[in-house]
């Protein structure tokens, strides 16, 4: 049995780490004035349960919530997310890394919104700012046909063949191939070879952002894509839930029905 002190417990000792940059005039401060109830609910379980479930890794979780987070496009959630990324000693890079993956898949006005609200996060501490001073690097390709070339070595790699044909049979593709060619450039061959994410860290995120916006079919495909890569049916589930806390839980059945059909669909 689980018992609700225990989730206290469990919340408080995780607040003791990551809240430690945290600013003392933060808009959630005033909550336990206007509702201990609100914060009993909170607390017990997202901090405290859902935030410590066995099952994916801290940094994973944390990296959906900012997904998540960036697709909600609220300021303070956002603000107080990418501190829990940085205090668990992600890079500027990769915070801003988070939201370059993104752009492809929250649009640009979430992810130009996410990437201010990040830069006020990484200017409050000065080793943040020394960090942010460190930029990555990356070496652009001069044409859109060495991109491509890039981007689809790197789907076979993954994926196999039937991911560079599932791109080549795409309705953007028939109908938009101009404007198919520059994505599919620009997305795998530029950004998925960024240094900054992890591969796996890179699907989080667009399993999150599809899930947030209720692409289904689009998220189908990337579960399956996932498994390609060496997800567990777990790990998945658990990226599902994390972000399912910060974008509503009806978003957690859907994105889950849909993992389970992948799942029996592979045996998993």
């Amino acid at each position: 049995m689980t018992e609700a002190k225990q989730l206290h417990r469990q919340a408080m000792n995780l607040h003791a780490f990551i809240d430690q940059y945290v600013p003392a005039g933060r808009l959630t401060g005033a909550l336990p004035s206007i509702s201990t109830d609100y914060v009993k609910l909170q607390e017990e379980v997202m901090w405290g349960g859902i935030w410590q479930v066995p099952g994916l890794d801290i940094n994973l979780r944390s990296i959906a919530t900012i997904a998540a987070q960036c697709c909600n496009g609220w300021d303070f959630g956002l603000h107080h997310q990418i501190r829990v990324g940085m205090t668990l000693g992600m890079t500027p890079q990769k915070i801003k890394g988070i939201f370059l993956q993104l752009i492809f898949y929250a649009g640009i006005p979430a992810t130009v919104f996410a990437l201010t609200q990040a830069q006020k996060v990484i200017n409050e501490q000065e080793m943040w700012r020394k960090e942010d001073k460190l930029p990555l690097k990356a070496d652009w390709l001069a044409s859109v046909e060495e991109k491509l070339a890039r981007g689809k070595k790197l789907r076979r790699h993954y994926w196999g063949e039937q991911a560079n044909a599932e791109l080549e049979e795409s309705l953007t593709q028939q109908l938009l191939p101009n404007v198919a060619d520059l994505v599919e450039a620009y997305n795998y061959g530029e950004v998925w070879a960024r240094a900054d994410l992890t591969h796996k860290e890179r699907m989080v995120c667009i399993m999150v952002a599809l899930m947030c916006r209720g692409h289904m079919d689009q998220l189908r495909q990337h579960i399956g894509y996932a498994l390609d890569m060496g997800f567990t049916c777990r790990e998945i589930c658990e990226v599902f839930s994390q972000a399912g806390w910060y974008r509503g839980w009806p978003y957690v059945e859907d994105a889950l029905r849909e993992a389970k059909a992948v799942f029996a669909e592979r045996g998993e």
